[in-house]
């Protein structure tokens, strides 16, 4: 009998509001283990609120959030009724997954090696050395090695987001979120961090990645889902995708980045750019 493979992430029909304003409707999404998923679509379409629903940053109020086939965010009672989760479930259902955020999020006070260090002490209770040695690593990971008694206002925007990345790393994640990780970088300090990225999923790792990178997107996904209005509108390989789109929503939000890198719609045998 053939091995079942359980989704690292899997939403189920996933609804989040702020009030009366819906934001995600019936959003689903598995991805597997070493699966590279990019969500893309216009600006407040829905994508940072998955992603943040995906490792319960935001509370979502239907459907569910498994990882590894854990839930996420609630317990159900004898009664069989959903009820919320204590905060030490969902830590712990949570583990598998690390964040990395569009700002940063840097202790301007601490040095590269603390800001890395620091949630592996508090959260994660991880001794003081065996913390260090995991920051060295990731920093090694990363190319930053050199950095490690640096501050951050000492670093560019895309050494300090490498160091985002590098605290991430250090947890030991099975699965990473990145939400526009080249969002707040200036052109020409983009590329060191797609660099990174495109590295990680080289190495197997499982990602899902919030970007208005289409072209690295194309690059580096398994599969791109395309949202707007809180919805998934097309979900594909990104070959597919951005060749031959099926809708007339996504051809018209690719229409832009089709003509800057030359491709028309039905060119399936183009290839994408590198």
């Amino acid at each position: 009998m053939d091995k079942v493979t359980i989704p690292m992430i899997s939403m189920r029909g996933v609804g989040k509001s702020y009030g009366s304003h819906q934001v995600l409707h019936d959003f689903s999404l598995d991805v597997m283990p070493g699966e590279v998923v990019s969500l893309i679509g216009p600006s407040g379409s829905g994508k940072t609120t998955a992603l943040r629903c995906a490792n319960f940053l935001e509370t979502y109020q239907q459907g569910e959030v498994r990882i590894r086939g854990a839930l996420l965010g609630y317990e159900e009672d004898p009664a069989g009724q959903r009820q919320p989760a204590s905060e030490r479930s969902i830590a712990e259902v949570r583990s598998p997954l690390a964040m990395v955020f569009q700002q940063f999020n840097l202790w301007p006070h601490l040095d590269v090696v603390d800001n890395i260090c620091l949630p592996l002490t508090v959260a994660h209770r991880v001794p003081r050395d065996k913390a260090e040695a995991r920051a060295a690593q990731a920093l090694e990971r990363v190319g930053l090695s050199a950095k490690g008694k640096a501050f951050p206002h000492q670093l560019s925007g895309g050494q300090q987001q490498r160091v985002g990345i590098a605290r991430a790393l250090a947890v030991k994640p099975q699965a990473m979120l990145l939400d526009e990780p080249t969002s707040a970088l200036d052109p020409e300090l983009v590329d060191e961090v797609l660099s990174v990225i495109l590295s990680l999923a080289a190495d197997g790792m499982t990602m899902v990645m919030v970007t208005h990178e289409m072209g690295f997107a194309a690059r580096v996904s398994d599969r791109v889902v395309f949202m707007e209005a809180g919805r998934v509108v097309e979900s594909g390989p990104p070959k597919t995708l951005f060749e031959n789109p099926e809708t007339d929503r996504l051809r018209a939000f690719l229409k832009t980045w089709r003509q800057r890198n030359g491709l028309s719609v039905g060119t399936a045998q183009q290839e994408l750019p590198a």
